[in-house]
């Protein structure tokens, strides 16, 4: 590999700040790591919780291999005997112990630094690489403008009054841990903090090493976890280098461990279990109590600050970190530096180096972390004393986790699978089998109902049934998006923390209805809102996606919500009929719908113009049951009434999949009807391609427009539009939505849909490709009130005539229904942004 002729500098020689260097090392001509502590043999004054138990997950030995050759080898050589994960270790989680065999996931255990020794040894043998120690950063330097990093400037803590050095560098890695001041340091350069999501759990941990007996016993470790509400206290021990025991115990909020000798083993005594009090009753310590206190959880969003410097990095625990209880903190920051190595594969020259590969690597590592920050403050949350909202979507994780570990006792394939998952050796795909779906739903029938999900009720079947489905494939993409395929990645959420209740949502209604002159409708959708909110979200999560759409002569406003298909078809009968809609039309929809399972995703959409007729729809997927593919379509045909299955509507919908279906996976189907009773269709399908974008000359897509009778000329201005679009989607996501009418033997036209684009691409498309001038200004205003700078979908529409002068944005929300009130007296005070925009009018603020 071909070095850059630069410098990168790492702050922090703990285990992500080693590794960063080591990735740095493959890229840079010169690497400095500095570290503020003397290094030694014994644990770093900078690092207190290096005194306990420390776990490197298997992935995290993966990445010892890849990147330090030999290194495993080494550490085997020396005594450290490899440890088999489920045949060495008895573990104690939720009410059972976990089964016990040979799994082949093996870990090396030792001290956090012994670790660290021998990747600072590995390290030192790199002739470009340094290690300074006894240096500290005080500052970050900058160009003038802030907008690029230069280098940091340093002091010698050597001796008193040392030196202050200015050291430059191509790249900046922040690894300094919680304690990381960059928070202040981009201040000093301007910025603003970052925002910070924190979550207090008040943990605090005692270790003490103790002299191995040599009582024969068939375990090498033990983890006793708590089990919350009750029983908040846990321990775990290892057999580590020196022929000792690590043993760490911990407790929550009012049940902190002592620091004394014989606190301690009595603290061991209390634990759900006896095996660590009785391991260690007679055993002799050889060292003091440690004690580390862990006040809270937090994650500081750096990705979100905009204009991040270029050339500022940050990973490990100065960005973010989590309980140590799940062990998860070494094998974290070693992936992120995974993910940095990734990142600087695409650099090829130091210019490179600029704000939107920074803005890159930091939204990646962002995407990561929150399926992780997800899981972590859901178990949390088991503790009473841990504040935040028990929504139904946390509830239903912490069900969902708490089944799939009753599986694995069950199911040793399963088990094997999740064991690989917990490691991070494996993507989330056994989450998404059906069977386990099955199963899950099978022990929540069996039990009535799902209790702690916030509701008394009885849970239907299907809404169990759907809730273990999605959460299955939201969680996966949630942890690992990038490891899940085409037919299950429709549940992705890019960058958006999709858990926290969007608090600009209620603002965003007020400013839409005034911005796109529909104040006249404000009571149907105020109406709209009300009946539907209490019902969608999938029973579990308050999650709709909110559609905002233009074009030049009909502005509009949409609202899209989910459930399940059953609770939705239901409610929709009811809904029209409240109304006073009743037509062909709508018993068809819904009748098609009802064809569907009623564990099906089911969706129902409105859409409001100025002084025209609200238009309806609703819609059911087959997309999560991979085995059923287009024949979902045909089956549910197949159930139709006599009296609904007549005339060529099913036949042309089944037709139009049928054309794209090597390229295109199907999605949805959505149904809409017309004053009259006449029925539409638009059929979802969905692609991912990340080699190329898919609309080329040839391709099936190609084909049904040319058969549309779109001309050459504009086939060759959707290509180029195309393009445009899929360069700057989020994860090369393309859908496409034939829409049909019964009244018309060919396609009315399509929409080309794409995932997570600036809205800078938007307007650059309205430039290049004939888009009426006014639409930037509903991009800008979209920007404004939703306090975005990048949509969720982009929706472009092709007819027969070519590209139509409409676009749509679409934005994800999550309502917080106990904050959506209707309000008639302004309610929510002054926006701080726009403080004369809503208090002109009063009268139209939803929430």
């Amino acid at each position: 590999m071909n070095k850059l002729p630069g410098s990168a500098i790492v702050i922090g020689a703990s285990i992500g700040g080693l590794s960063a260097a080591r990735v740095l090392a493959d890229h840079f001509e010169r690497v400095t790591v500095i570290e503020r502590d003397v290094l030694q043999d014994g644990p770093r004054q900078g690092a207190p919780q290096a005194n306990h138990i420390h776990v490197l997950l298997r992935k995290g030995v993966d990445l010892l291999e890849q990147y330090f050759p030999g290194l495993v080898e080494q550490m085997k050589a020396d005594g450290i005997e490899p440890f088999d994960f489920t045949q060495d270790l008895r573990w104690l989680q939720f009410g059972d112990w976990m089964p016990r065999h040979r799994s082949g996931i093996v870990l090396y255990p030792q001290t956090r630094c012994s670790l660290e020794r021998y990747l600072r040894a590995r390290l030192r043998a790199y002739s470009n690489v340094e290690i300074l120690e006894s240096t500290s950063v005080r500052a970050l330097l900058a160009t003038p403008d802030g907008r690029r990093i230069l280098g940091v400037q340093t002091h010698d803590r050597h001796e008193d009054g040392g030196a202050v050095t200015n050291r430059l560098a191509n790249i900046v890695v922040d690894a300094s841990g919680r304690g990381s001041q960059l928070g202040k340091w981009l201040s000093e350069l301007g910025f603003s903090p970052p925002e910070e999501s924190r979550l207090p759990i008040n943990l605090c941990y005692v270790s003490r090493l103790f002299e191995q007996p040599e009582t024969a016993r068939d375990w090498r470790g033990l983890w006793i976890t708590p089990l919350p509400p009750d029983k908040p206290r846990g321990g775990a021990m290892l057999g580590v280098e020196g022929n000792r025991w690590i043993v760490s115990l911990f407790g929550y909020e009012g049940h902190h461990p002592p620091r004394d000798a014989d606190g301690f083993v009595e603290f061991a005594r209390s634990l759900r279990e006896p095996d660590i009090y009785e391991a260690i009753k007679d055993a002799k310590p050889v060292s003091d109590v440690a004690m580390y206190r862990v006040p809270d959880v937090k994650w500081r969003h750096f990705e979100r600050i905009r204009g991040f410097p270029a050339g500022l990095l940050v990973l490990g625990d100065a960005w973010c970190y989590f309980d140590p209880v799940f062990g998860q903190g070494m094998s974290v920051a070693m992936l992120e530096a995974n993910l940095l190595n990734e990142a600087l594969h695409q650099l090829d020259s130091l210019e490179a180096v600029t704000q939107a590969w920074t803005a890159s690597y930091l939204r990646m590592g962002a995407q990561w972390l929150q399926g992780l920050w997800f899981f972590v403050t859901a178990e949390a949350m088991r503790h009473p004393h841990v504040p935040g909202e028990r929504t139904r979507l946390i509830k239903l994780a912490q069900w969902y986790v708490e089944e799939l570990y009753a599986l694995n006792h069950e199911h040793p394939e399963i088990y094997q699978e999740f064991l690989k998952l917990m490691h991070v050796q494996a993507g989330p795909e056994f989450l998404l089998r059906p069977d386990i779906a099955l199963r899950l739903a099978k022990r929540a029938w069996q039990q009535k109902s799902v209790k702690g999900l916030g509701t008394e009720a009885l849970w239907p079947a299907s809404r169990v049934a759907l809730g273990a489905r999605y959460a299955g494939r939201m969680l996966a993409n949630l942890v690992v998006p990038q490891r899940v395929g085409p037919r299950d990645r429709i549940c992705h959420f890019d960058t958006e923390v999709m858990w926290q209740p969007d608090k600009t949502l209620g603002w965003f209604v007020r400013d839409a209805l005034r911005a796109r002159g529909l104040l006249s409708e404000a009571a149907e959708v105020r109406r709209f809102l009300d009946y539907w909110l209490p019902v969608q979200g999938l029973g579990i999560a308050k999650k709709a996606l909110i559609e905002f759409s233009y074009n030049a002569d009909e502005p509009g406003l949409g609202f899209m919500l989910y459930s399940d298909n059953g609770t939705v078809t239901q409610a929709f009968r009811e809904y029209t009929r409240q109304l006073g809609i009743s037509n062909e039309g709508v018993e068809r929809s819904v009748a098609i719908c009802e064809t569907f399972r009623p564990s099906d995703l089911g969706l129902v959409r409105a859409e409001f113009k100025p002084g025209g007729p609200t238009r309806y729809s609703i819609a059911a997927s087959w997309h999560f049951d991979s085995m059923r593919g287009h024949s979902g379509f045909d089956e549910a045909m197949s159930r139709l009434p006599e009296r609904f299955r007549a005339g060529p509507f099913a036949e042309r919908v089944k037709t139009y999949a049928s054309a794209l279906r090597t390229e295109y996976y199907p999605l949805f189907l959505g149904l809409s009807f017309l004053e009259d009773g006449t029925l539409e269709s638009k059929m979802y399908l969905v692609r991912f391609d990340e080699q190329r974008p898919p609309f080329q000359p040839g391709s099936e897509l190609w084909r049904f427009l040319q058969e549309m009778g779109v001309s050459a000329p504009e086939l060759e201005r959707v290509r180029q539009l195309n393009a445009l679009l899929w360069d700057h989607s989020a994860d090369k996501m393309t859908q496409v939505a034939i829409e049909t009418s019964e009244s018309q033997s060919q396609p009315k036209r399509i929409n080309l849909i794409y995932s997570g684009i600036q809205t800078s691409a938007v307007l650059e498309a309205i430039s290049r490709f004939g888009y009426p001038n006014s639409s930037k200004q509903a991009v800008r205003d979209f920007e404004r009130m939703m306090q975005t700078d990048r949509a969720k979908f982009v929706a472009v529409r092709v007819g027969p005539e070519g590209l139509s002068p409409r676009l749509k944005l679409y934005k994800h929300a999550l309502f917080d229904f106990g904050d959506l009130s209707v309000v008639e007296d302004g309610g929510l005070g002054p926006r701080d942004a726009t403080p004369a925009a809503v208090k002109d009018v009063p009268d139209v603020c939803l929430y």
